[in-house]
């Protein structure tokens, strides 16, 4: 019987257990919360998806939801919500903590065989039509894609996850079945539960997953090649002599930045200069981005360049800590409580260091340090080098 373990350095901390079948259980303790957020993570997204099966892992989604989880609908209105991503989907549901159980059993119906009959899937295609359609007439969408592209060449990370449109419209059910039996396995899959009591509810979810998909794990390897470590800067006219831009890099590995540099530099680049930096783990390498408006490509990578390190001298002014504490550590101390955002944290734990979460010793020569390294890559961007 395989035993509930926490790390080493940290006896409060999530808690893991791995069934025979080799799903992997995580619980996260929320003490007093009456509610409880629980997310399935199946490792396989749009990276995973060969020639010819581009958009079949979000149609997939479509029609786990509909088809699997009936609706997605878990207890008193509570509804499960899917996305799909380059890395993964997730399934997450937030309920009432009477109501673990219920959704446990919703979410691990995700494993159930897989043939939806042609009229679901024609329903859930029609729907990805329309939501093509909304993200396509958006150009900061459409500049972001076009990013992946030119950072991640020749791999599968750089088609859209909503896929080809001629390929998604002609799937047939066997072809969602075929993807669904080769990806949709326990092995490739991780279960988080925030709650309470977190031992108990932790427990007693090992016991129904059990029933959910016995079986041994799988251990084919997953698809997707690595990106190439580079920059990329891609734009799109947007009228009024403006341009989207997206200035993007990729490297390899999990970055030097802790997750706590990373969320303090963030909300204090966003603070002082509204610039949001953005960052995706793609399994083996990191992907960080920026996007803006600006009169051209240059004058988008000068700008982000200028503005880091305008932040960053802030920082290591008089004013410095003031800034941090105020408009970085508060709010990110604050944005800790959300109980379904340390779930969506936890079920990343198997692809990156453990999350760190900033304390009153994140001190401001940390984040400076990070939006140094920022500057310094995003500048890197431009044709003639990194500027000074």
């Amino acid at each position: 019987m395989p035993v509930l373990t926490t790390g080493p350095r940290d006896p409060t901390g999530p808690r893991h257990l791995t069934l025979d079948n080799g799903l992997r259980l995580v619980g996260v303790r929320r003490p007093g919360s009456p509610l409880a957020a629980l997310r399935l993570r199946i490792d396989v997204g749009s990276a995973d998806e060969a020639p010819g099966e581009h958009g079949l892992a979000h149609v997939l989604e479509h029609l786990v939801v509909r088809c699997s989880m009936g609706g997605g609908r878990v207890a008193y209105g509570a509804l499960v919500e899917a996305a799909t991503g380059r890395p993964h989907t997730s399934y997450d549901a937030l309920v009432r903590t009477g109501d673990i159980a219920t959704a446990g059993d919703v979410l691990g119906a995700a494993f159930r065989q897989l043939k939806p009959d042609t009229r679901h899937l024609g329903d859930e295609l029609a729907a990805i039509r329309r939501e093509r359609a909304q993200r396509t007439a958006d150009v900061r969408w459409r500049v972001q894609e076009a990013m992946f592209a030119a950072l991640c060449p020749d791999t599968p990370y750089a088609h859209p996850v909503l896929g080809d449109p001629g390929t998604v419209d002609g799937l047939t059910p066997e072809a969602v079945h075929r993807f669904h039996s080769r990806w949709y396995h326990p092995s490739r899959a991780t279960l988080v539960i925030g709650a309470d009591r977190v031992d108990e509810e932790l427990a007693a979810l090992a016991e129904r997953a059990r029933l959910w998909a016995p079986g041994r794990p799988r251990t084919e390897s997953r698809a997707a090649a690595p990106p190439p470590d580079g920059h990329a800067v891609v734009s799109e006219a947007a009228g009024a002599g403006r341009r989207a831009v997206a200035v993007g890099f990729t490297e390899p590995g999990t970055p030097a930045d802790t997750d706590a540099g990373f969320a303090l530099a963030r909300r204090s680049v966003r603070a002082a200069r509204g610039i949001d930096v953005l960052r995706l783990r793609l399994r083996s390498h990191t992907c960080t981005w920026v996007m803006l408006s600006a009169t051209d490509e240059p004058a988008a990578v000068r700008s982000v360049a200028a503005a880091l390190r305008a932040v960053r001298e802030l920082l290591l002014g008089p004013e410095g800590a003031a800034l941090l504490r105020t408009e970085a550590l508060i709010p990110e101390l604050r944005s800790a409580e959300d109980i379904q955002q340390s779930v969506a944290d936890a079920s990343d734990a198997s692809e990156r260091i453990p999350a760190a979460r900033p304390t009153t010793a994140t001190g401001v020569g940390e984040v400076a340090e990070v939006i140094a390294r920022w500057q310094r890559r995003f500048a890197a961007a431009l044709p003639e080098g990194p500027a000074a």
